[in-house]
């Protein structure tokens, strides 16, 4: 793994960013973009389908907000992924960015899984909105910590 971070490191897209005084903070401003719009549209989507937003109709939460949380997930790991480039061998042995990757999986494990079944049984469908509406502020707490033990 530490090679392929390495590799990863060196390629001129890398170099191109840790030098560049302008595309780095551009790249990092799309980044906080997507988080942004991603738990922005999260967070009163998993209200409503939870349950705890009664006044709002689930199915036209679903079509309001399912688009924004999809546009700020692609927003937020492409631009991740140019910002892991840069500092690959710290971010694969740094144990707070790897839990935020395995919290992201579980988050879009879950919203996979919710639009599977949110239809079927709304029990279920409640709970694994209420694990989203965990779930994604969590990410965006280890994304925050992860500026701070990457060095």
């Amino acid at each position: 793994m530490n090679e392929i971070a390495a590799a990863l490191e060196a390629t001129a897209l890398a170099q191109f960013l840790k030098g560049s005084q302008w595309i780095y903070p551009l790249v990092n401003a799309g980044h906080v973009l997507g988080v942004a719009l991603l738990v922005g549209a999260v967070v009163p989507l998993d209200l409503t389908l939870s349950g705890v937003l009664r006044r709002v109709d689930p199915a036209a939460a679903k079509a309001l907000l399912r688009p924004f949380t999809i546009a700020g997930f692609l927003l937020a790991a492409g631009f991740g992924a140019l910002l892991f480039i840069t500092q690959a061998s710290d971010y694969v042995r740094n144990p707070t960015f790897l839990a935020k990757i395995g919290l992201i999986g579980i988050a879009v494990a879950n919203a996979w899984l919710h639009s599977r079944i949110a239809g079927t049984n709304v029990v279920v469908a409640r709970v694994l909105a209420l694990l989203s509406l965990a779930l994604w502020p969590l990410v965006l707490l280890l994304g925050r910590l992860v500026g701070y033990s990457v060095g």
